[in-house]
């Protein structure tokens, strides 16, 4: 126990406790500055604010005012103009901007031109506008004529009341032709189930009737007397037996 505080870790080593009372002054020097600091603020912003007082009490001749040069051609200076000079000057900067900005938006001047290009722009005039249109520009013309519609409408009470009728009446007809050609549909497909039920009624009658008269026809009589001959074998002797048979019988009768 009597080595600890010889140790370089323990809290109450002599460097510890030097080091820890020099980290609370430093802290605490800071402390004060920061709280100087925030004096000095408070008292700058309050003599401002003071000063600011006292001046908006003060007419507008004794107020402070800003010193600056004193200029006795002013107003000349500000309402005169050189005109020939000003567009000289002009002149001179877009000639300047021409030559550095040769390659951005505007381009080179009609005289730099190629004659190819030179030939197809003189040709604009002889075509047709509306169809050399673009996409973007056709669609532009339709929304516009579509506005100037729907303003002129709005002018004309009558033709759009006008207009309107005859937009129903063009859609009445083609809900009547569309309710037409799907009765037709519906005719069409009732005469085709007729035709099949009565196909079916047909076919079942015919079934019957061929029962019915299957059941009434006598059953053959299995009796060896009035069986003929088999003309498989002996067609010779087969053929004499049946005629003197017959013979026979046209005797008895």
């Amino acid at each position: 126990m009597n080595i600890l505080h010889h140790k370089s870790w323990h809290v109450y080593n002599k460097d510890n406790v030097e080091r820890v009372r020099q980290d609370e002054a430093k802290a605490e020097e800071e402390a004060k500055k920061k709280q100087e600091k925030v004096i000095l603020a408070e008292s700058e912003a309050r003599l401002d604010l003071l000063r600011k007082r006292a001046n908006a009490h003060l007419p507008a001749e004794q107020q402070q005012t800003v010193i600056q040069h004193v200029n006795l051609f002013q107003d000349l200076q500000e309402n005169s103009t050189n005109d020939e000079h000003e567009a000289e000057k002009k002149a001179q900067q877009d000639k300047q901007d021409r030559q550095l900005t040769m390659y951005l938006d505007k381009g080179a001047s009609k005289e730099d031109q190629p004659w190819y290009t030179r030939s197809k722009q003189s040709d604009e005039k002889y075509r047709d506008q509306y169809k050399f249109k673009s996409k973007q520009d056709k669609k532009e013309d339709q929304k516009y004529k579509r506005k100037r519609e729907s303003i002129r409408l709005i002018e004309d009470p009558l033709e759009y009341i006008s207009k309107s009728q005859k937009k129903k009446h063009k859609e009445d007809r083609k809900k009547r032709s569309e309710g037409k050609s799907k009765e037709k549909e519906k005719t069409l497909t009732m005469d085709e189930l007729r035709a099949k039920r009565l196909e079916r009624e047909r076919a079942e009658q015919a079934r019957l009737k061929s029962l019915f008269l299957d059941d009434q026809q006598e059953p053959d009589v299995l009796d060896d007397r009035k069986r003929s001959y088999n003309s498989q074998f002996n067609r010779d002797e087969t053929f004499e037996a049946n005629q003197k048979n017959k013979r026979s019988s046209r005797y008895r009768a």
